[in-house]
């Protein structure tokens, strides 16, 4: 059987200096849109600072009725793969960050990892909540669903603006990646495809995260994840500037800058 080819969309941002060779390729969290990889901005700064080519892809635009577990997506983003050429550094937001860990075996050994508040793996907190989200935007809720998710990428006892918090209407392809996206993440387990992976890897996650938590990495010894103290999901936005250095040095470590 063969299966359609998937026209993902993506963005690239070219580095800030001459001369700039590696290449990285950054994996979306699940958006209700695709946002043209706004969600990653402030490390997508860091990185072409350093000089790097960054390539961001929508990761849910890969997904279809097909596809009914999250094995069965890693499969399909494996097959993506090729067209977007050799990866130094293989990066991943929340869902993205999960595939990406997932991807690892079928990398180059020595590729640089970065993930920011990806799961290597569930829990019954965690699959609760995605559950509940998930639930809302198959039901005709998105509007709903996304209010709780705004809610929930915030730290530990941080409420969003008004504005923020009143649910929009329901748009029925939001319902859909919202639906997709978190069900892909009840029940994973990638922690022998991190732990297996003999090349630099940094997991940078939120220490007052609802959902993504320290207990959610994985790590070989080789590998650090770094806990930003009163972070959320969002570490990157939400300490921009920690995020950034960390970034930094990590590229500086591993011979990318």
């Amino acid at each position: 059987m063969t299966h359609p080819v998937h026209a993902v969309p993506s963005a690239v941002f070219e580095p800030q200096t001459a001369g700039g060779r590696a290449h990285a390729l950054v994996l979306a969290p699940v958006t209700p849109h695709w946002d043209g990889g706004a969600f990653f901005a402030p490390v997508t700064r860091a990185l072409t600072a350093a000089g790097l080519r960054v390539t961001v892809v929508d990761t849910l635009s890969a997904w279809d009725e097909g596809i009914d577990s999250m094995d069965a997506f890693v499969a399909r983003w494996h097959a993506l793969l090729a067209p977007y050429g050799p990866v130094d550094l293989l990066c991943g937001n929340a869902l993205g960050g999960a595939v990406g860990q997932a991807l690892l075996p079928h990398v180059a050994p020595g590729t640089a990892a970065l993930f920011v508040s990806g799961p290597a793996r569930s829990d019954a907190l965690l699959e609760s909540r995605l559950t509940r989200i998930a639930d809302l935007a198959a039901g005709g809720r998105s509007g709903q669903a996304l209010a709780l998710l705004n809610r929930r990428v915030l730290p530990h006892g941080h409420r969003p603006a008004a504005a923020a918090d009143a649910p929009s209407t329901h748009d029925p392809a939001a319902g859909r990646r919202l639906a997709a996206g978190m069900r892909l993440l009840c029940g994973i387990d990638v922690t022998k495809s991190v732990l297996a992976h003999p090349g630099p890897l940094l997991q940078i996650v939120g220490g007052h995260s609802q959902l993504v938590a320290p207990r959610h990495t994985a790590a070989a010894p080789h590998h650090r994840v770094h806990v930003i103290a009163e972070a959320g999901m969002r570490p990157h936005f939400e300490h921009t500037a920690e995020v950034s250095a960390l970034v930094a040095d990590f590229l500086r470590e591993k011979g990318l800058t």
